[in-house]
């Protein structure tokens, strides 16, 4: 029997991130125990804010209206719903939970919890029986023994709860939080609960998650990420994770010597842990520095022989150096190991090809068909290789094979429409774009994947566009303006329609409606990164530098390898006042890409 848990929502004066997570955990406890289907509801709303699609959760303090509850049999195939209400009083806590089945036209069971703050962990195993007795399914005999939550302070318990809301928080929204939102507060929480209960490791782990995913996600500061770390190293000097996660966050910022060094600490601690020499090595490679990378990839296999990404880094690593001849070795030892590794073989076949042996790779690709049981995986590497060659058919074979597993596969099936235009059957390219299109590509493949389809199909309204980009590179702005206005309403979802039109309106000096241009532009291809440039152009010239720069800011986490991204955030903060900030960045992007003629002119505007 399937259950969805919906948050418990809090009374005025609770905590909602206590509530929220509170049914969370209840629903985990259960599925842990009794393997069961859990469907976590999440109450995020979508908002905007500088003109970015960002999230919030949302806390109505009551119960819900039962109609509103039963929608979720409308929208999941679930048979139970659970809901709820916290309130809290002091010490004193209040707990309603409402149950709903399928078919069933109202509140199906609604039970009333009063208990005090300190009796709150033992009544969490009732609250998972009272679920598990709802649903029809019979707790295994190790839940009376096994049912612990990690600490015996139910204060402790309650602030690792609600620190935990931030994960949940930048999770669900894939880091567009809110701009009032500090993640602060839930390393606070964590490091509160730690103070409490050293031994409780729940909020230690989930404190080194919360920084790495803030890092990675551009969330917060990374003073904060740092700070917090550095403590949790400090209290926590004989485990890994915490050293770990400092070189994740010094890396994120383009720091890679002191990530190395962080690396380094946790190799001192954890001298077993293949995966740390893998990511010191990655960080070597950052710095310029193959031969130290080299040694420490080879250390990383030494130590985890089945470490997959070291083998492949350690195979690229040899052919940046030149070395392209002794990648196939590498592939050999792991293919030994696993010589049912679909994925070995075909790296193998591929160092083969790199090292100038084409005709040994043909040997593997083909010796891997005949061996590997899953033959599909080599197949998909495999149809590249031969619609190269000029071997269309064959390849096709093999991409058809791959689609009948995989039919919404969208990377293959765009493999697959450019076989077919190699192989002259463009007629049949269309319907392989609209069925890649029906596949819920992301926003940047549809964007340029609807571009591909249109040239296909309206070749005459393209080919006003070419004309408008040839006066925009002869410096007929005002000619390359007047051809495209009027194909808007027939090419709106044409990207290269817009990129042209944003950038001649710019030169025009027309900047409101190059803002407008640029941001219809990146709402259906968010990574168009030209387009970033464009929009900060036009809109710091109409003094919203503010607006720039929390643009700029979203594409950043969004996009954090983008050097143009970035370069563009620099300038963005500069505009608007935040030179500290502004010329911190610029420093990173300096000793990124070093020496640069071309940016010379925006790094004196950033450094100013």
């Amino acid at each position: 029997m399937s259950l969805a848990v919906l948050p418990f929502n809090a009374a005025e004066g609770t905590s909602p991130a206590l509530g929220r997570q509170l049914s969370n955990f209840l629903a985990d406890s259960l599925t842990a125990f009794a393997g069961i289907e859990i469907q976590k509801v999440s109450f995020l709303t979508p908002i905007e804010q500088d003109g970015q699609q960002r999230a919030m959760f949302i806390n109505i303090q009551e119960l819900m209206d039962p109609a509103q509850v039963r929608e979720l049999f409308n929208q999941s195939q679930v048979d139970h719903v659970m809901d709820g209400l916290l309130t809290i009083n002091g010490d004193d806590l209040d707990l309603t939970m409402r149950f709903f089945q399928r078919d069933v036209g109202d509140v199906t069971a609604q039970e009333d919890y009063k208990f005090t703050k300190a009796e709150l962990i033992p009544k969490l195993k009732t609250l998972i029986e009272r679920m598990a007795q709802e649903i029809g399914v019979q707790l295994p005999p190790e839940f009376q023994d096994n049912m612990e939550v990690g600490t015996e302070s139910a204060d402790t318990f309650v602030k690792f709860l609600e620190g935990y809301d931030s994960i949940a928080y930048i999770q669900g929204s894939n880091g567009a939080v809110s701009k009032d939102f500090n993640p602060q507060s839930g390393m606070d929480l964590f490091l509160e609960a730690l103070e409490e209960d050293v031994d409780f490791l729940g909020p230690y782990e989930s404190c080194i998650q919360l920084c790495r995913m803030c890092a990675q996600l551009r969330v917060g500061t990374f003073e904060m990420c740092e700070s917090t770390l550095l403590k949790l190293q400090q209290k926590f000097p004989e485990d890994f994770r915490a050293a770990f996660a400092l070189g994740e966050v010094y890396q994120a910022v383009g720091n890679a010597s002191a990530a190395g060094e962080w690396y380094e600490k946790a190799i001192a601690i954890a001298p077993e842990e293949g995966s740390l020499y893998l990511r010191l090595a990655l960080a070597q490679l950052a710095q310029g520095m193959p031969v130290n990378a080299e040694r420490n990839l080879k250390k990383a296999m030494e130590v985890d022989p089945n470490l997959f990404e070291a083998a492949d880094q350690l195979a690229a690593v040899l052919i940046q150096q030149g070395r392209a001849h002794e990648a196939p070795g590498v592939w050999r030892e792991f293919v030994s190991r696993h010589p049912q590794s679909g994925p070995a073989r075909v790296k193998l076949a591929m160092a083969q090809a790199a090292s100038g042996d084409e005709a040994e790779a043909e040997k593997t690709f083909e010796t891997a068909l005949a061996e590997v049981d899953e033959k599909i995986f080599v197949k998909r590497f495999y149809a590249p290789v031969l619609a190269a060659k000029g071997d269309h058919d064959r390849a096709m074979d093999f991409y058809e094979d791959c689609l009948e597993e995989t039919p919404n596969d969208i990377p293959l099936l765009l493999e697959y429409a450019r076989t077919l235009q190699s192989a002259d059957r463009e007629f049949e390219v269309p319907q392989v774009l609209k069925t890649a299109l029906g596949s819920n590509p992301d926003p940047d493949t549809r964007a340029q994947t609807l571009a591909w389809l249109i040239e296909l199909e309206q070749p005459k309204r393209v080919e006003a566009v070419e004309v408008a980009r040839l006066k925009m590179e002869e410096g007929d702005f005002e000619s390359a303006v007047k051809e495209l206005r009027p194909m808007k309403n027939w090419l709106g979802d044409y990207w290269k329609l817009w990129a042209i039109l944003s950038s001649a309106l710019n030169k025009l000096e027309i900047y409101d409606e190059a803002e407008q241009a640029s941001k219809t532009l990146l709402g259906f291809f968010p990574g168009c990164e030209p387009a970033y440039g464009e929009l900060v152009e036009s809109l710091t010239k109409q003094g919203k530098t503010e607006e720039a720069a929390g643009i700029m800011r979203y594409a950043a986490s969004q996009m954090p390898q983008s050097l143009g991204v970035h370069v563009n955030l620099a300038l963005a903060l500069r505009r608007d006042g935040q030179v500290e900030e502004a010329r911190a960045l610029g420093r990173q992007i300096r000793e990124a890409v070093g020496p640069n003629e071309e940016l010379e002119p925006i790094f004196a505007e950033i450094e100013s």
